[in-house]
């Protein structure tokens, strides 16, 4: 985990120099670039689907799935760093999936939380979601604070569980995507990592 790495560099703890600094950069840049990377977004995991938003610096990534009836949105980006003790536990995904009529009520809104199978994430493997709550809207942008938005997903009846979630796949998102979204958002953060390593060591390098 890069920022394990650098956080604990013997390089950036013995001192604040430009020399040191840059060593460390140069250091940590070669780790990266040594290492890796995970696969990009495979679109044929998801072939009904179009990328609406995946800007390179953005840390989102938005796909849309429409047919004459209805429309698919799924949103996701990756879910903050969690840690035990010193150690970083696999990354996640934060997805919020929506599903509408086009001129009818309500709007669908799941959110799911897309994270690694055992060890996976070392090997780019498989992932799974979970599905953390269901809610409405009246229309797109709707709710709030005052809205009654149901129960935690985890508390309702396991036959109800079962049925959204194959709702969901029905609708075309399934492990293969959810695994494919988070190998994607991995991959793109290590980019902009890695682009900011750059950047940094051209600057120290200048003063250097």
């Amino acid at each position: 985990m890069f920022l394990r790495r650098l956080r604990t560099s013997a390089a950036v703890r013995r001192g604040a120099t430009d020399g040191a600094v840059l060593a460390a950069v140069r250091a940590e840049l070669a780790l990266e670039l040594s290492s890796s990377a995970p696969p990009p977004f495979r679109s044929e995991l998801a072939p009904d689907f179009d990328t609406v938003s995946d800007a390179p610096r953005a840390q989102d990534v938005l796909l849309r799935r429409r047919d004459g009836s209805e429309e698919v949105l799924v949103s996701a980006l990756l879910a903050p760093l969690r840690f035990v003790g010193r150690d970083p536990l696999p990354r996640a995904a934060l997805v919020k999936v929506f599903v509408s009529k086009p001129g009818a009520a309500p709007v669908l809104h799941f959110d799911c939380r897309a994270s690694w199978v055992g060890e996976e994430e070392r090997g780019g493997g498989a992932a799974d979601y979970a599905i953390n709550a269901v809610r409405y809207h009246s229309s797109p942008g709707a709710g709030g604070a005052d809205e009654y938005e149901g129960p935690a997903f985890r508390d309702l009846d396991p036959r109800l569980q079962a049925a959204l979630r194959e709702y969901l796949v029905a609708r075309g998102f399934n492990s293969k995507l959810a695994s494919s979204i988070l190998q994607h958002l991995l991959q793109k953060e290590r980019n902009q990592y890695v682009n900011w390593l750059k950047t940094l060591e051209e600057a120290f390098a200048k003063h250097h």
